[in-house]
């Protein structure tokens, strides 16, 4: 971790450059580098992703007010109708984030779904957001999101009773319960920068080294 210094007393703690930790008597590295778009991941030491490619929810703090369910009985239709994403009941205004990185392929008003955001993502994989009460600034077709970026905010817009968010998720063309879907990870260390990579680990390595040996001194 790097500290932040000023007249000689520390100020603050600065960002995670290199971690190691143990769980269940297995160890492992997470260690900071920048991909081809300047964003910081994580990686392990072979250079795959320590970060899932999408979060579990689209919002921090919420509960399931409806789960999927092929054969549901719909609150405001009262017909059976196939509910293929998860409710999430939330105060109203809450920000809801982008669950992966991705581009915004439809942001508008439609149908029973309100005020509504579809993302699609790398690897054919699409996400879905609904009923919100309004979207983020510059929230457009086209425009590209990040992981965990506010894209708009919960509502009760379309066919809802009350503020929640209708969240779906979508392979190809089939939808998958979200919370069921086995998430992948995200993408590893590009061959283009692997070389770069691998010089980050060495010198980590070497930093690793330094700090037992302090640590061990230290402890004599």
């Amino acid at each position: 971790m790097k500290l932040l210094i000023l007249n000689g007393e520390q100020v603050e703690n600065g960002d995670i450059v290199f971690a190691k930790f143990i769980n269940n008597k297995n160890t492992y590295f997470a260690n900071r580098f920048y991909n081809e778009d300047s964003k910081k991941e994580y990686f392990d030491s072979k250079g795959n992703n320590m970060q899932k490619a999408f979060l579990k929810a689209p919002l921090d703090f919420a509960y399931i007010s409806s789960h999927f369910n092929p054969n549901r009985m719909h609150p405001v239709l009262h017909t059976i109708r196939a509910h293929n994403g998860v409710d999430y009941a939330a105060k109203r205004g809450s920000p809801v984030r982008s669950t992966g990185d991705g581009t915004i392929s439809f942001a508008g008003r439609r149908n029973g779904c309100g005020n509504e955001i579809v993302i699609k993502h790398s690897n054919d994989y699409t996400t879905r957001y609904c009923h919100l009460q309004k979207f983020e600034k510059n929230i457009t077709n086209g425009k590209k999101v990040r992981q965990g970026d506010t894209i708009g905010f919960v509502g009760s817009t379309g066919l809802a009773t009350g503020p929640h968010l209708h969240y779906e998720f979508k392979i190809g063309d089939t939808r998958i319960d979200p919370i069921k879907v086995r998430l992948p990870s995200a993408e590893p260390v590009s061959k283009k920068l692997k070389p770069s990579f691998d010089t980050l680990i060495q010198e980590n390595n070497l930093m690793l080294e330094s700090f037992n040996e302090l640590s061990s001194y230290e402890n004599e």
